[in-house]
């Protein structure tokens, strides 16, 4: 495992995107040292009972964006691996958010075995305030066995002095947003879905652990706030700051064909001497 650079708060931090493992970046950042994250992790797609994306057959799923993983990252970790990794970046979150900070973690529910998967594992014991359903218009399902699923889970995990901005509580826990199509990252949250949540707080430091495409630092960008932005993929960090100074910069050439990324496990670290900081 490569040396980890040395990184100061703020200059290191503040509207820098980080290229890293994501606990040891966090881990470096001081307590109470960002007031809001939003984020949504890698899902385990890949880790299945079904046959869907399971080890790379695809099948039906063949042309799915995800049948080969994230860029640096398989998004296939044994499922009990899978909830430690999660609940230690949760943890790390928590530690640096202040007493009247919160997360909004995104994930999604599915069915294994047979039997509903319902995240509970992850988030049990954290201070779960509510949970916001996220419906996302279409969708595709092959198994007879239940409905279609069109909605994922937004946590909402709240310090106690955790107060909405003003009017924003009048907002209802479902919310309806379209998915990103055009996003050349094989995952993307929806632009108005993160500004949803940014403006629904007053916070000023605004962090996503799993930057991807680099939305909530758009977001930030469009409200007037900060934001901390994390990736393991020197790709998906190069694409954050592109997207940044040129928000069509992130949209998908219907023309290119996407080659397979070269993976690698989240739990390695490998920086690049004077890389690992992406500059806006």
């Amino acid at each position: 495992m490569t040396k980890i650079k040395k990184l100061h708060y703020p200059d290191d931090f503040v509207n820098q995107f980080i290229c890293g493992n994501v606990i040891d970046v966090m881990k470096q950042l001081p307590d109470d040292s960002v007031d809001l994250v939003v984020t949504s992790p890698p899902y385990n797609l890949k880790n299945s009972t079904g046959n869907g994306m399971k080890n790379g057959r695809g099948g039906k799923w063949s042309n799915a964006a995800l049948i080969n993983g994230y860029s640096h990252y398989s998004d296939n970790m044994p499922h009990e691996e899978y909830v430690v990794w999660q609940r230690e970046c949760l943890s790390e979150m928590l530690r640096i958010i202040p007493d009247d900070g919160a997360i909004f973690y995104n994930h999604k529910w599915r069915v294994q075995a047979g039997l509903l998967q319902d995240r509970n594992d992850i988030v049990y014991s954290f201070p779960v305030r509510q949970i916001i359903i996220w419906k996302r218009k279409g969708g595709i399902n092959f198994n007879p066995g239940y409905f279609l699923p069109n909605y994922e889970v937004i946590y909402l995990i709240a310090k106690p002095k955790f107060k909405l901005a003003k009017k924003a509580n009048a907002y209802g826990d479902v919310w309806e947003f379209g998915q990103e199509n055009k996003n050349k990252h094989p995952a993307p949250f929806p632009l108005d879905l993160i500004e949803r949540i940014i403006s629904s707080t007053t916070a000023k430091i605004i962090l996503d652990p799993f930057m991807g495409s680099g939305t909530t630092a758009l977001a930030t960008k469009n409200l007037g706030r900060n934001f901390i932005g994390i990736d393991i993929s020197p790709e998906y960090c190069e694409m954050a700051l592109q997207r940044l100074e040129n928000p069509r910069s992130i949209i998908r050439d219907k023309k290119t064909t996407k080659s397979e990324p070269k993976q690698a496990t989240l739990f390695d670290v490998h920086w690049r001497p004077n890389e690992n900081i992406y500059k806006r």
